[in-house]
């Protein structure tokens, strides 16, 4: 991949500031224009020619923006990159790029990003112990065709994600199996975890599914070695 080069980008935006309440308002911000030029930068770089979306939305959704240094919650359209990792905010003229090192996270309708050790991850759960996170990330595979009947293909987008349970400076990655998730647990809780993914109809590979499962025996995760 080309080196990506990283400019400050010091241009207006026309959007949306979210009170303490997060109630709208119009019109530009004395504040957030200062905010802008410390939490975005702007990415430039050439794209491969990949088939398949490279954001975690085909369209960017409104989210909540809580920043670090004491800034009131914003709320813009915006979107996950997961080729750069980067939340992408619109302006009026190009694509601005949040600093994972400025934010606390980003909150979506339906899934909230959050920044540990300098990177985004999705959120799946929070308790006072642990968190359960991942890493969204695509892969680029190169399609089955037949030499010299069609032309080659291009690469295309595959998803890859790596969910962890972490806690504090240790993350442990999860591998997404029911007998996996099972072994994370005291063995002691075996049979009535069996029992409630049953009852519950539980998919390891839903991340509803798993909030529920941790969330309901968070006392019983063995201790992350």
């Amino acid at each position: 991949m080309k080196k990506i080069l990283f400019t400050i980008l010091f241009s207006s935006i026309s959007l949306m500031i979210f009170s303490q309440e997060f109630q709208t308002g119009t019109g530009l911000s004395t504040q957030f224009q200062r905010v802008l030029k410390d939490v975005a930068y702007g990415k430039e770089g050439v794209d491969v020619e990949i088939d398949g979306s490279k954001y975690f939305y085909k369209k960017s959704q409104d989210a909540v923006i809580n920043l670090l240094d004491g800034y009131k919650p914003i709320r813009i359209k915006s979107n996950y990159n997961i080729i750069k990792e980067t939340i992408e905010i619109e302006s009026d003229e190009k694509i601005l790029n949040l600093k994972p090192n400025k934010v606390v996270s980003v909150t979506f309708k339906d899934a909230n990003f959050i920044v540990y050790q300098g990177n985004f991850y999705k959120q799946i759960t929070k308790n006072n112990v642990f968190s359960v996170i991942k890493a969204v990330r695509l892969n680029a595979i190169e399609p089955d065709y037949k030499v010299g009947i069609v032309d080659k293909p291009n690469l295309r987008y595959r998803r890859a994600d790596q969910t962890y349970v972490q806690s504090g400076n240790k993350k442990r990655m999860i591998r997404i199996s029911k007998k996996s998730i099972i072994e994370l647990f005291n063995s002691s809780k075996s049979g009535e975890i069996k029992k409630f993914m049953k009852s519950n109809k539980i998919s390891v590979r839903d991340d509803s599914d798993l909030k529920l499962l941790f969330d309901t025996f968070q006392q019983d995760l063995k201790t992350l070695r």
